[in-house]
């Protein structure tokens, strides 16, 4: 399986979940929002979204300053 994630192609052995796939690239699901196919996801279903063969994700980064 594999998707697109903020622009680059990643592979998987299967379909996982956001959760999955966040844990795997050892992002903080604390601090991004997840674009999903152009759909904003809520942080509530990251365990039960699947992300398929050919899908695209983009991660966006909450980022503090001042």
């Amino acid at each position: 399986m594999q998707c697109i994630v903020n622009g680059e192609l990643h592979y998987f052995e299967t379909d996982i979940t956001i959760a999955t796939l966040l844990d795997r690239l050892d992002v903080d699901d604390n601090r991004i929002v997840v674009e999903h196919n152009g759909e904003l996801i809520k942080k509530s279903v990251f365990k039960q979204q699947a992300v398929k063969n050919n899908d695209r994700l983009e991660l966006l980064e909450f980022v503090g300053g001042g």
